[in-house]
């Protein structure tokens, strides 16, 4: 075959070690007339970047600009059509000028995703040229295994690209109520989209570990970045032969952010996958959590997930802190997933002590180390709590991090339908013998049903790999003790990864979380449960597959809709639809993350947000301070932390704490609260106001006779606050 060497490629290898290649294409006096087919071919050298001469001794080093004559083996490698074991026939010139003879197709793919994969497939190997003003839709991901790492942008003239507002210039997926085509919810799957990788910019650098520029969602290309289509990894690329140009675009942090709210009567709760966190320690009881150990059931070393050091450790810290004290504002509950469920260490002085001791307090070691860093930054002191038989087999947990100076986590009852010793817990396979141990939090799961579909892939033999972790809490307006409460279950979860695989145990793990929150109910109406995480999956209408597919529509979140739950997720769409996304793949923004909640809780809901920290950021970037420190974004809620119900929990706290010493004395004041609560739901409001004025009489009679001073001025307190703010959560 004959063509000129228009680019070189390099690339790093899991062990570190590089493997070369080139593009090859015909010029216009030998290409054919065939515009369906490709004029250009990639050549894979292999772990030497020169290749053996027929026409002399030795090797030849390709050279870009020269136009050779080379023969070797046609071969498809993960469908890239490309030469192997190739060998120089000889050189027909040199320095050819690529421009003129060579020169760069300009990347303008359809909207079709199936058309796209068409044109592309026509063009691999060619030398391609991505426009000067294209907008990056996605940030620099880095891939650790091999330092591979790649960048989405879409034209600066598609019609998605000159929207007016510039944080609606990405792409969304084909559901979302800002996808190009609005008018149908499964449309064209945004074959518009472009990728950029870092082959070419790792051969011009002569590095293996150079990557493409760190972009971030809406920066700008300012140069047209030329180079080779490529193909690997079910996806078509344009290498650029140098590094990318970028100039910055609007802030993906003031997409929505969290807006100032008021401590004093509300409350948070976030879902935040922290992606991996694991210290810089070596567990003696684990053998996946540092660079030697032998690896764990389904992991094998090298482990490209742990921190390269102390420092690194320390780093990622301080920005995870950064992000919880300063962009979230210091949730009252975080439901963390992927924390390290190491316990070898315990808090003593305000620091991380830590030996060779497993299950050193109970408590996972990073997230206590976080805590502290979230002290030392200034912001509010949090607590850790997790049950590890919730981990996987690499030690990768859900858990919780909750404010000490509001929320408590309450003792574990026995009598708990679901954190007791005899779950009432409804499903159709066996539960696992820890179920059946009463604590706070607590890990829940099952054996997976035989009659499961299983042709998308299973993991393992249990409903979960990363069993849910149940938690009871108390979240006081205030103090703890002293104002009105209340109390959420919360139920954090980490479904199996990638959404059109394995399908069926994802739709067993929703019901399974179904029938946890069913148990939970059973308690009565007013019970308030959070239930989310990182599900990996879109909610409703998105699904992974498109009509016309066999597993369409997989409706994998089905049990928990059924059980009449609302996804936060909605309320977002309404409220910040640019905002309402979790998690960006192959440039496409989309909702990974949820958060499901009772009707009570619904009813206490002040705002919803996503913090896009994380998913808009440049992977593996320093200098941008605490972004993209993971590859989700947070999604929080706010409550009312003042309501009826809270005056009725606070009552009958004060009332089992001996406050109120006559329990007719108790009955009647919760009669009063009662009644106001019925009339402020049927919208009564100034018969609800007149139950809470006599509440309020009431009390101050009781004292000191029937109960104490501090307890009547507690609950007098609340009341008229609770008069004065009305009963409808602030919008």
């Amino acid at each position: 075959m004959r063509g000129v060497i228009y680019q070189r490629t390099l690339a790093r290898t899991p062990g570190g070690g590089s493997v070369y290649g080139f593009f090859l294409q015909n010029t216009g006096m030998t290409r054919d007339a065939d515009a369906s087919t490709s004029d250009g071919i990639f050549v894979f050298t292999g772990r030497l970047p020169a290749l053996p001469r027929d026409d002399t001794p030795g090797t030849y080093v390709p050279a870009v600009g020269d136009e050779v004559v080379l023969r070797g083996r046609v071969a498809e490698f993960n469908f890239l059509t490309e030469i192997t074991s190739p060998r120089l026939v000889g050189v027909v010139r040199r320095e050819v000028n690529l421009d003129a003879e060579v020169p760069a197709f300009e990347a303008a793919p359809p909207d079709s995703l199936q058309e796209a994969d068409c044109y592309w497939e026509r063009r691999e190997g060619m030398r391609a040229g991505v426009p000067a003003g294209s907008i990056v839709t996605s940030r620099r991901s880095v891939f650790a295994s091999n330092l591979d790492a790649e960048v989405w942008v879409i034209r600066g003239d598609h019609p998605v690209a000159l929207r007016g507002n510039p944080y609606a210039r990405r792409v969304f997926r084909d559901p979302h109520p800002y996808d190009n085509v609005t008018s149908q919810l499964f449309d064209d799957g945004n074959g518009y989209r472009i990728l950029m990788g870092s082959l070419g910019i790792k051969a011009a650098a002569g590095a293996n570990r150079v990557l493409i520029a760190p972009a971030r969602t809406f920066d700008i290309v300012t140069e047209v970045a030329i180079g080779g289509v490529h193909f690997s990894f079910g996806k078509y690329s344009v290498q650029p032969e140098r590094q990318v140009r970028l100039a910055g675009g609007p802030d993906p942090s003031a997409n929505g952010p969290l807006r100032p709210f008021d401590r004093a009567f509300e409350y948070s709760v976030v879902t935040f996958n922290v992606r991996s966190l694991y210290d810089f320690r070596d567990d003696p009881f684990d053998r996946c959590d540092f660079s030697g150990n032998p690896g764990c059931p389904g992991v094998s070393p090298p482990f490209d997930y742990l921190p390269a050091s102390t420092t690194a450790y320390q780093r990622r810290l301080g920005e995870l802190a950064s992000q919880i004290v300063n962009d979230l504002r210091g949730p009252d509950i975080i439901m963390v997933q992927e924390a390290e469920d190491q316990d070898i260490c315990a808090v003593a002085g305000g620091t991380l002590s830590c030996g060779t001791t497993d299950n050193a307090d109970g408590k996972p070691d990073v997230l206590q180390e976080l805590a502290l860093t979230i002290e030392r930054m200034g912001g509010p002191r949090y607590a850790a709590a997790v049950d590890r038989d919730g981990a996987d087999d690499r030690g990768i947990t859900s858990a919780y991090l909750y404010r000490t100076d509001r929320v408590e986590l309450v003792p574990p009852d026995p009598a708990d339908p679901v954190l007791g010793v005899r779950p009432r817990v409804q499903y159709r396979g066996a539960g696992l013998a820890y179920n059946a141990q009463a604590q706070n939090p607590k890990a829940l799961n099952a054996v997976l049903p035989p009659d499961v579909d299983r042709s998308t892939g299973v993991d393992g033999r249990n409903v979960y790999t990363r069993a849910p972790q149940v938690a009871r809490f108390r979240v006081w307006r205030s103090r703890i003790g002293a104002s009105a409460f209340a109390t959420v279950y919360a139920v954090n979860n980490h479904f199996s990864s990638m959404p059109a695989a394995r399908v069926g145990q994802r739709r067993e793990q929703a019901a399974y979380a179904a029938a946890i929150i069913a148990a939970l109910r059973r308690i009565g109406p007013d019970v308030r449960v959070i239930a989310g995480g990182d599900l990996n999956v879109f909610p409703r209408p998105d699904d992974p597959f498109a009509p016309g597919q066999p597993l369409y529509p997989s409706d994998q979140l089905a049990p928990l809709y059924a059980l009449g739950l609302a996804n936060l997720w909605d309320r977002l769409k309404e409220t910040a639809p640019l905002g309402a996304y979790s998690y960006i793949f192959q440039g496409q923004a989309q909702t990974l993350d949820h958060l499901f909640v009772t009707p009570a809780l619904l009813a206490d809901l002040i705002d919803v947000w996503a913090s896009h920290v994380n998913s808009d950021w440049p992977d593996a970037h320093d200098a941008d301070g605490p972004r993209g420190v993971a590859d989700h974004d947070p999604l929080g809620a706010r409550f009312n932390a003042l309501t009826i119900g809270g005056l009725m929990n606070v009552l009958e706290h004060l009332r089992a704490a001996g406050a109120i010493r006559e329990s007719r004395a108790a009955a009647a004041l919760n009669g009063r609260l009662i009644r106001a609560r019925a009339y402020a739901a049927a919208g009564l409001r100034a018969a609800a106001k007149g139950e809470l004025r006599a509440f309020v009489s009431e009390v101050q009679g009781a004292a000191p006779r029937l109960a104490t001073k501090a307890a009547a001025e507690v609950l007098r307190q609340e009341t008229m606050l609770l008069l004065a703010r009305g009963f409808e959560p602030p919008r």
